[in-house]
């Protein structure tokens, strides 16, 4: 990803609804898992510029591994409670069972070998230890944006939760979220479809595209209460919860 998309996110992430409701979905899923004696190894595994992961830092100490030095150099100068480590997620320089905790937000569809990756989280998990995985959904809903961060691929439930069974981690929780946004990307999806045939420029990144807060928040924060107890069937965005036996 380009330093431009960093700074873009870095610039938004603290204040933006869908990374401040993103963080609350991963603390909804980790829940008594985030304990509040500052004692646990937190791993914020593609960290970006490190605002999905500094919330963490309450809950215990946080290691946040990227391969970008552009990213890493946010996290150096905004995120203190972050140590940052550049390493490749499928090669993590990391020791086996050294983490309590594990994140990986918006991450695994940039990664060429995916599977990799997922094995390398289970490996630095401690026996007992949690993994979030956050990854966008659904390839009819890929548009330019997708291309901005250099994602690779979209998922669905039945891939994400084999990745991770492969790797030896059992899954507790898989659904979708941010259903309300469905629609839209998927007619935003089409349209991008459309343009691609007719050589049209694609769209550029939304990251920053804060106006629709207002209407947005509330709908997250609706859904956030459905998903403390159920699934949803559709979203934009694709949540797993997984231990290590």
């Amino acid at each position: 990803m380009e330093i431009e998309e960093y700074a873009r996110i870095a610039a938004v992430e603290d204040a933006h609804w869908w990374y401040r409701n993103t963080r609350g979905l991963v603390a909804d899923l980790l829940g008594s898992r985030l304990r509040d004696d500052n004692t646990q190894r937190i791993l914020d595994a593609g960290c970006g510029p490190g605002g999905n992961g500094a919330w963490l830092a309450a809950h215990g100490s946080v290691v946040g591994v990227d391969l970008s030095p552009d990213a890493l150099a946010f996290v150096r100068e905004r995120r203190p409670g972050t140590r940052p480590v550049r390493g490749n997620l499928t090669a993590l320089p990391l020791g086996n069972d050294s983490f309590d905790i594990a994140i990986a937000v918006t991450v695994l569809y940039a990664v060429d070998d995916d599977a990799a990756a997922v094995h390398e989280l289970a490996r630095v998990l401690r026996p007992g230890g949690a993994v979030v995985l956050v990854e966008p959904a659904f390839e009819s809903m890929r548009r330019g944006h997708d291309d901005v961060v250099h994602g690779k691929r979209r998922y669905r439930r039945p891939q994400l939760r084999a990745l991770a069974e492969a790797a030896g981690l059992r899954v507790e929780r898989a659904t979708y979220a941010y259903s309300f946004l469905a629609p839209p990307a998927a007619a935003l999806g089409a349209l991008d479809r459309v343009r691609r045939s007719s050589s049209a420029p694609p769209d550029e990144s939304d990251v920053d595209r804060r106006t629709l807060d207002r209407a947005f928040a509330p709908l997250a924060a609706q859904e956030r209460r459905w998903l403390s107890r159920h699934d949803v069937p559709v979203g934009t965005s694709l949540l797993v919860l997984a231990t290590k036996p």
